[in-house]
């Protein structure tokens, strides 16, 4: 295939091994905020909202684009011939430096914005390093393709641990701060695991003795820094809400908005399975300078997440306030926000990847427009939240994420010459609202309220979407994909009974 088949089987496969670690989250995650809903209440899950929006900005500071930035670094060294040891240590290094720099300003901040909980300011100065450290290291993994370590890390240590820690403090009354102290104790055991992950790919002997040179951490800085400003910008524009909402609402609003934001996250994470072998894919493609492959994996993953993401999403508008309803009576008011969350995180999910190419071919641009997004956002929230609280920050947050993706397209196109929206979006995004208008219709006609009815429904309006998908919106690219895959398959299974 012209768009190199190796690349988007690359990153199909490893979207397919992460959806395994996706699913082990997706069910820990769920299971914790039953938890937290009905057990530790909407307050404390507000305290955590705002402790994790803070420690995950702070770690994308601290990380100083070595998340993104540290492929391409290490790619080029492959390429020349150079230690990639060498380079791994002095990444952990100055990462490790910055972002205990970075905990303890968050930590000082912390204690002057929020006086009332000055206890949880020392989390910050454990938390982020762990972030910190599990980002570079798993970074430096996937630059063999090896995906497992970031599936055993976040998809299973990570969230699991959460979910552990979380009924071990509720167990022990800690019903204060016991969701804070088991957020951090998750962040020290995916650490753990991503540190497993790096000495297994790499070795421990091959690291000591790779000879790093401190006098090298200027150019790694300089290299990577303008990606850390877009991943700081990233991660800001998905947590600065809370922040902001905070500053405007009580604890209780901040809680609502929190647990929605977490229901809404899980289409989003349709992304984060194509992320992680798509990074080092394009990564290697533009120090090649192979554009047209570039847009191939662009176009075609953008499309998928699109379509994943409708699949998802669908039946979670339409019964979003029964959904609310499982994590306790408080949060069943949360219907609209979820659905304005939910489509804003369609637009970002589906062309966040966009962002990728931008960040390796024009690194100064995506930092602006981060930037002026943010800025959007917080005025936007700011001034609505006021008015409308969590349903006005969930505007507010919708707004800013339109005025990004369109102008993640515009520059794509204009810079990559990538014109990524075609005709093969319509279709799917036919069915989808046609789905959505049937199923919609037949609860209110039939006053549907059985719990065992709208699980039926639920899973079977995904079923009849991705169906109808497979039928009429499949590209030709799409099936000639699929075809090999399935062959690749069979030829293995033979292969399998042969032995």
């Amino acid at each position: 295939m012209t768009a190199g088949l190796n690349d988007i089987r690359d990153v199909v496969r490893g979207a397919i091994a992460s959806f395994f670690g996706f699913g082990g989250r997706l069910i820990a995650r769920a299971l914790l905020m039953v938890i937290a809903g009905r057990a530790f209440g909407v307050e404390p899950l507000g305290v955590l909202g705002q402790v994790a929006a803070i420690t995950e900005i702070s770690a994308a500071i601290g990380v100083v684009g070595l998340k993104r930035g540290l492929l391409d670094l290490l790619s080029a060294d492959e390429i020349a011939g150079r230690s990639l040891e060498a380079r791994i240590v002095e990444a952990l290094s100055i990462s490790a430096i910055f972002s205990i720099g970075i905990a303890i300003t968050a930590a000082v901040i912390w204690r002057l914005i929020f006086p009332g909980h000055i206890s949880l300011a020392p989390f910050f100065l454990i938390a982020a390093p762990a972030i910190v450290f599990t980002d570079v290291a798993l970074t430096a993994v996937k630059h063999k393709r090896i995906i497992g370590w970031d599936v055993w890390s976040r998809g299973i240590a990570e969230p699991w641990s959460f979910l552990a820690l979380a009924v071990i403090f509720l167990n022990l009354n800690m019903r204060d701060n016991g969701l804070v102290t088991a957020y951090v104790g998750s962040t020290v055991f995916a650490a753990l695991f991503a540190g497993a992950g790096l000495l297994r790919t790499y070795g421990f002997m091959a690291l000591v003795r790779s000879r790093p040179h401190p006098r090298r951490w200027f150019y790694l800085v300089k290299k990577s820094a303008p990606v850390g400003v877009t991943d700081v910008g990233v991660m800001a524009l998905r947590r600065v809400d809370l922040v902001v909402l905070s500053l405007f609402a009580s604890a209780d609003i901040v809680g609502l908005y929190y647990m929605v934001q977490q229901l809404a996250s899980i289409p989003q994470k349709t992304y984060a399975l194509f992320e992680p072998m798509l990074s080092p894919v394009i990564a290697r493609l533009h120090n090649k300078l192979d554009t047209k492959k570039i847009k191939a994996n662009l176009i075609g993953v953008c499309r998928w997440v699109f379509i994943v993401q409708l699949a998802i999403s669908i039946p979670m508008m339409v019964f979003g306030d029964d959904l609310l309803s499982l994590f306790g009576d408080a949060f069943t008011a949360g219907g609209v926000v979820l659905a304005t969350i939910l489509i804003a995180e369609l637009i970002d999910g589906s062309f966040l990847a966009t962002e990728t190419p931008l960040v390796f071919a024009k690194p100064k641009l995506p930092p602006f427009l981060l930037v002026a997004t943010i800025i959007i956002e917080v005025i936007a929230i700011a001034a609505l939240s006021q008015l409308w609280g969590a349903e006005g920050a969930a505007i507010g947050f919708l707004v800013a994420i339109v005025s990004l993706n369109a102008s993640r397209l515009i520059l794509t196109a204009k810079h990559l010459e990538i014109r990524v929206i075609n005709t093969s979006f319509i279709m799917p995004a036919f069915l989808a609202i046609m789905i959505a208008a049937v199923t919609l219709a037949v609860r209110h006609i039939a006053n549907i309220e059985n719990g065992i009815v709208i699980s039926l429904l639920f899973v079977g309006c995904i079923c009849v979407f991705l169906a109808l998908v497979r039928w009429f919106a499949l590209t030709k690219s799409d099936r000639i994909l699929f075809r090999v895959f399935m062959q690749r398959r069979r030829r293995e299974r033979s292969k399998t009974v042969l032995a």
